[in-house]
């Protein structure tokens, strides 16, 4: 697995300091599904039918979820959304085209509601992710240090497939995405971290495949200061940021050079 060597940004002011946003990798419409993040009222799911009819404020549907939300950490795959109900260790799985709950699974032993969140806070201690290979939870636990830990999740069981212990303290963490069975931390300096001269990079690396650590140290694009969530598409190959009150795209490249690009113009 090479690293993403540069990025081109889209971008649109956001309601909200804090949320995220995605599309589903397995449809091939360009739907957005979308959630600010408020602290205990966060329960409503947005869906746009593109990237235009988001940035013109045109929705399509809402999705009250049965759940309030902890965090930003949602994901919807196979027509459902996948998120960490609040005050729990939990996972729910939301059907869109039924509009009931069809799934719920314990993340064991995870810790949750603020006890090892994101740097940013926002009960982040629950993660999902997808990418190529599937489903992801990135949570800590005791047992662990803090430190982050990476289950595989069955999608339509909700059976854990897998999980890894890595050396990365979580709350030390901006963000974390999976791509190609690879988790990635960032590291993001916030508005008043002036004085943290190593910021705003890649700061770790863990191949699940080969279950060791790899190199990372890459810069990573952060102009607003406030990371609240990172998602990766495996569909389109681009990473979907929530950062101060703005949603971020970046299209990604992957190759053997180990470096971003420039930015491109905002789209």
């Amino acid at each position: 697995m090479s690293m993403p060597v540069s990025w081109c940004p889209s971008r649109v002011p956001a309601c909200h300091q804090a949320g995220a946003w995605c599309k589903d990798p397995l449809q091939a419409g360009d739907r957005i599904y979308v959630m600010p993040w408020v602290p205990y009222r966060t329960d409503t799911l947005t869906e746009y039918a593109s990237w235009a009819d988001y940035v013109g404020a045109r929705h399509t549907t809402t999705y009250r979820l049965p759940n309030r939300v902890d965090g930003t950490g949602f994901v919807v795959y196979d027509g459902a959304v996948f998120y960490n109900k609040e005050r729990t260790r939990n996972v729910v799985k939301y059907d869109l085209r039924t509009r009931i709950k069809s799934g719920e699974t314990v993340v064991g032993a995870a810790n949750y509601h603020d006890t090892s969140p994101y740097r940013w806070g926002g009960k982040s201690d629950i993660d999902l992710a997808v990418d190529e290979e599937g489903l992801w939870v990135i949570y800590a636990t005791e047992g662990n240090g803090g430190r982050l830990v990476v289950s595989q999740l069955n999608p339509y069981t909700l059976r854990f497939e897998g999980t890894w212990d890595t050396a990365y303290d979580k709350r030390a963490a901006s963000n974390a995405f999976m791509a190609c069975g690879v988790l990635y931390v960032v590291r993001s300096v916030y508005a008043d971290d002036d004085s943290e001269a190593a910021g705003n990079r890649v700061a770790y690396a863990f191949n699940t495949r080969a279950n060791r650590e790899e190199p990372a140290g890459l810069p990573f694009p952060n102009p607003y200061q406030y990371v609240s969530s990172v998602a990766y598409n495996p569909r389109d190959n681009q990473l979907y940021v929530w950062n101060n009150y703005f949603v971020v795209r970046y299209g990604l490249e992957f190759g053997t050079t180990t470096r971003w690009g420039d930015p491109g113009a905002a789209a």
